[in-house]
Order: structure tokens, then C-alpha cells, then sequence
């Protein structure tokens, strides 16, 4: 009786897939090997005399062995289409929830933002409320003094208009005074001149 050999075990291969995106693990699903049963066994041939029983006895002959192979590759690929399914499932899922996370940061830097303007604006206005208060004082100091000076001119004005009428009058009292007198003069010697009535 020839010597029975292990059993054998097709290969179940690999999923291939690239490494998952950073803070993300994806799980590949595991893919269970397959063991024929025992009596599927590869014949061995050894150098011995020709024994009375077959030495193929109890051994699956060809067409056996070419059926079960095809039924456990059929079988793999059913477990790597699962498989793929699986692991583009779970490519959509995490996708989706990466777009999520980053809408929400962009939301969140966009309130940030937001609120960097509003406080950048409010100071930019006490700033300007600031400022327009120390023009206006400067205004109000400089229309002050403008009010004053000009009351200052105005009196001098005043004053010294009135010191010219007062002089224009005086002035011309003196000159009256002068035309009566010399009027008077003029009167007095016709009156002495002889022959006058």
C-alpha cells in the first residue's frame, strides 16, 4: 500500500488595497481557508512491486480533484467579491465621515474668522471714536481761540474808531470855533470902519 500524503490546502489569496488614510484603520474582512476533505489526497508513487490491490484505491481520481477546485476557487472569488464590497463600503463610510469632519473645521475656522473681523472692527471703531474726539477738541480749542482773537480785534476795532470820531469832532469844534471867531473879527472892524451905519 502506497504512503498517504498531507492533506492538501489551496492558497487563499490576498486582498490587495492600499494603506488607509491617516486617522483611520480599515479591518479587511477575514477570508476563512478551506480544507478539502480527508480522502482528497495527492497519490504518491513509490518504487515497489505491483501489490494485488490498485494502488489508486481510495484515491479521487482526476475529474474529482479538477471539481473540487473549481468549487473552492468558485468559492474564493464569492468571498474575495465580498470582500471588495466590504472594504469599498467601508472607503464610502469613512469618505463621508472625513467630508463631515472637514466641513465642520471649516465652519469652525470660519466663526473663528468671523469673529477675529468683528473684534478687529470694534477696535478699529473705538479707534476711530478716539481720534474724532481729539479732533474735535482741537476744533473747539481752535474756534475758541479764533472767537477770541476776533472779540479782541472787534473792541480794538471799536476803540479806535471811537478815539477818530471823538478826534473828528473835536476837530471840527475847533475849526467852528475858529470860523466864528474869525467871523466875528470881520464883523467888528467893518463896524469900526468910519462911515459904516
Amino acid at each position: 500500500m502506497a504512503a498517504r500524503a498531507a492533506a492538501w490546502t489551496p492558497a487563499v489569496p490576498t486582498l490587495p488595497g492600499g494603506p488607509p488614510p491617516h486617522g483611520y484603520q480599515v479591518n479587511a474582512p477575514q477570508i476563512p481557508s478551506f480544507t478539502p476533505p480527508s480522502g482528497f489526497q495527492q497519490p504518491t508513487l513509490t518504487a515497489q512491486s505491483m501489490p494485488t490491490t490498485p494502488s489508486t484505491a481510495g484515491l479521487p481520481d482526476p475529474e474529482a480533484v479538477q471539481k473540487q477546485k473549481e468549487g473552492y476557487i468558485r468559492l474564493l472569488d464569492e468571498q474575495l467579491k465580498q470582500g471588495t464590497a466590504t472594504l469599498d463600503q467601508q472607503r464610502k463610510q469613512q469618505t463621508e465621515y472625513l467630508f463631515k469632519q472637514a466641513e465642520q473645521q471649516k465652519k469652525q475656522v470660519s466663526m473663528q474668522i468671523d469673529q477675529q473681523v468683528k473684534q478687529h472692527e470694534m477696535a478699529l471703531m473705538q479707534q476711530f471714536n478716539t481720534q474724532l474726539m481729539q479732533v474735535q477738541q482741537q476744533s473747539a480749542v481752535q474756534k475758541s481761540a479764533l472767537e477770541q482773537q476776533a472779540m479782541q480785534l472787534t473792541m480794538e476795532y471799536q476803540q479806535k474808531k471811537c478815539q477818530e470820531d471823538m478826534l473828528i469832532k473835536q476837530h471840527n469844534l475847533q475849526r467852528e470855533h475858529v470860523e466864528a471867531q474869525a467871523k466875528f473879527a470881520r464883523e467888528m472892524q467893518l463896524l469900526q470902519q468910519p462911515g459904516s451905519s
